[in-house]
């Protein structure tokens, strides 16, 4: 079962298995560049960081809400 379907169809699943401690910590690092952020969130949803960043506003807003909705709580996601 996916996380979040796109208006394109597709479905992302997100991998938490994908991202180190280190990684996740990063992502509320201000001094981390945007470039390291969206490697980190497009390997765990399992795109391209092309594919990431052609993702709608609005779509991305819902990814980003469901990933941080995930690593909350890491041991409910199956993967």
């Amino acid at each position: 079962m996916s996380d979040i379907t796109l208006s394109s169809g597709k479905e992302i699943t997100f991998d938490l298995t994908r991202m180190t401690v280190r990684e996740y910590r990063a992502l509320f690092d201000k001094s981390q560049g945007q470039d390291e952020e969206d490697t980190t969130l497009a390997r765990v949803c399992g795109l391209t960081v092309e594919e990431y960043l052609d993702i709608p506003y609005p779509e991305w807003k819902q990814l980003t809400v469901a990933f941080f909705h995930a690593v909350r709580m890491p041991l409910a996601n199956p993967n």
